[in-house]
């Protein structure tokens, strides 16, 4: 059996530790190699890491100052040894079979990546999340799906990919760094990713864990990250300039949206960047017939009143 990478980013997680590493140790699939990767945690997180490192072989620590999730990931791959590599936060946790279905997958498939579906967990109920299409596509027809917000599938986890094929890093955002990873990592080469309708994955909907909170320079890592995006497809990737601008105004809309809390001249700053990527994209949106209705529909509203658009959406959720 290839053996397997799994790499967990940790950062003041005692309250979740243990119930995510403990179910990456009781994976049917055995061959792991298991990364704490702690950065820098202050709650005692770094010792429950060591504690399983002394208790189990295949558990690697590494300790670190505070850098964030993406300098953690990546430090984890650069010791990675696995023929395969899986993403799982410390938040988190995932069923018993969930390394051995994906490298089931990526043996019989011979594809870039493999996925499942995932659950949401908030604190009063769980709800499903279904990624993409069932079954295999060809990268770009993954990338444009997700571009069009026609499927999900920008997140890291959930998902099991080539080392020998990663040939980029995490970017230094604190959030979307995951969606711009998959896309670099996608674009990069041609293949398949494979979609498998199981809900393997337990995404735990924290108020206080990294996607849960949406601070300004989260906000601003999202603009930065799809804008980067963009900027690589029109620059390498003609043939998803399209959805990438799709991408990147629905995004635009995130961020004015969720930005509107702060009054400060930080978020002044960043909701004029918004409405300044809207505004130069919108009419090409509107002409697009591969976008959605939801996008089109916020573009014809942003023409007539920023106001009226946040009383009839609230918010428009980044696909993640």
């Amino acid at each position: 059996m290839p053996t397997v990478t799994v790499i967990i980013p940790v950062y003041n997680n005692i309250k979740t530790l243990e119930k995510c590493v403990d179910s990456v140790i009781g994976q049917t699939y055995a061959d792991l190699e298991i990364i704490l990767a702690d950065d820098g945690s202050t709650d005692s997180s770094e010792k429950l890491c060591d504690k399983y490192r002394e208790s189990d072989s295949r558990v690697v620590v590494l300790h670190a100052e505070n850098k964030g999730v993406a300098y953690a990931r990546n430090q984890g791959m650069k010791i990675a040894r696995g023929k395969y590599i899986a993403f799982v936060d410390a938040d988190d946790h995932i069923v018993p079979e969930y390394i051995e279905k994906l490298v089931s997958v990526m043996e019989k498939e011979n594809c870039l990546l493999a996925m499942c579906n995932a659950y949401d967990v908030y604190e009063d109920h769980v709800g499903e999340r279904i990624f993409s299409r069932e079954g295999s596509c060809s990268a770009n027809e993954f990338l444009t799906d997700m571009f069009y917000c026609r499927a999900e599938g920008g997140t890291c986890w959930g998902k099991l990919f080539r080392t020998e094929d990663i040939r980029n890093v995490f970017r230094k955002y604190n959030y979307a760094e995951d969606v711009l990873f998959v896309f670099e990592y996608l674009s990069a080469r041609e293949g398949s990713v494979y979609v498998i309708p199981e809900f393997l994955y337990y995404y735990v909907r924290r108020k206080d864990s990294i996607t849960g909170v949406k601070k300004i320079s989260d906000l601003r890592d999202v603009i930065g990250a799809c804008g980067r995006i963009r900027k690589l497809c029109k620059d390498d990737h003609p043939e998803l300039l399209g959805p990438a601008d799709s991408f990147l105004i629905n995004n635009s809309f995130f961020v004015y949206l969720n930005s509107k809390h702060d009054l400060s001249t930080e978020g002044d700053r960043l909701r004029n960047a918004a409405k300044k990527i809207i505004r130069k994209l919108r009419l090409k949106i509107l002409l697009d017939r591969n976008a959605t209705f939801k996008t089109k529909a916020a573009c014809l509203i942003s023409m007539i009143s920023y106001k009226l658009l946040s009383r009839i959406y609230g918010m428009i959720c980044i696909h993640r």
